[in-house]
């Protein structure tokens, strides 16, 4: 909820994008999608301080003030782009390893399917949600959060992932603003190869855990070991089991590998098709 007559909440412009600046709120994303019903154009909302923040399967948390990036990204693809909305997640996770490998020398990869690693650990995830006016799509939402500070996770219980900082990866960020507008920049020209094949391309080589056999859940609850391969166009993976199966994975997540396999299955899930 926006703190309303808030002298810091002011709109700004960064890289082409006008960015309402947010002293406080719970979710950007929630505050992006009131604000897309009232404000022409593609903008991004942008919270110095966001206590209710969510992430995938609805999960809440509370980002440590001042330790990390949140925004929300507010885009309206134009008709070329339309076919390829699956990609609007990697779309922002290529642009932060982008700028993260391009300006601050870090390794980053993609978690499948939407979050930025540095050595193997979270640095940042990203929230991706369509809205849809009947069949017409309307917009797409971005969020997207940055690890700066280890402050930004420590307060966040169990983590089912490992966590990094830019901080801890030796990076230090003195202007949240200008990171931001870097990364928008970014992201202004990843888009322009959204639905291409060096997009696609790119997306593979940044494709983390490639060839390593990693415990993932899929949403039915059932966890096994499957060894990433590639990404297709419409988002899916290829992955392949113990057995030396392929199959296409559409909606699953990776979990920590050093949890412990006790609860692994290694038998073909019937949901899953072979490619």
């Amino acid at each position: 909820m926006i703190a309303e007559n808030d002298p810091e909440n002011m709109w700004i412009n960064l890289a082409g994008f006008e960015v309402l600046v947010l002293a406080e709120t719970g979710s950007t994303n929630d505050d992006a999608k009131i604000f897309s019903e009232q404000v022409d154009g593609e903008f991004a909302v942008w919270a110095k301080f966001q206590n209710a923040g969510r992430g995938r399967e609805n999960r809440h948390w509370q980002a440590a003030q001042g330790c990390s990036l949140t925004f929300s990204l507010v885009l309206r693809p134009g008709e070329n782009e339309i076919a390829f909305i699956n990609q609007f997640t990697a779309l922002g996770a290529l642009a932060l390893a982008d700028l993260l490998s391009s300006t601050y020398g870090l390794p980053a990869e993609i978690k499948w399917p939407n979050d930025v690693l540095i050595h193997g650990k979270k640095v940042s995830g990203i929230l991706t949600e369509i809205i849809w006016s009947g069949s017409s799509l309307e917009s797409i939402i971005l969020g997207i959060g940055v690890n700066f500070k280890s402050e930004a996770f420590i307060q966040a219980g169990e983590l089912r992932f490992p966590a990094t900082s830019l901080e801890a990866e030796g990076v230090e960020i003195d202007s949240l603003q200008d990171f931001l507008e870097q990364l928008l920049t970014s992201l202004r020209q990843r888009r322009q190869q959204l639905g291409s094949a060096q997009f696609l391309e790119d997306w593979n080589q940044k494709l983390a855990f490639r060839n390593q056999f990693m415990p993932i859940t899929q949403y039915q609850g059932k966890t096994e070991m499957l060894c990433p391969g590639s990404i297709n166009t419409d988002g899916s993976l290829n992955a392949r089991d113990q057995a030396g199966e392929w199959r296409v994975v559409y909606s699953s997540e990776f979990s920590d590998p050093s949890a412990g396999s006790s609860s692994l299955s290694t038998s073909s899930s019937e949901e899953s098709s072979s490619s």
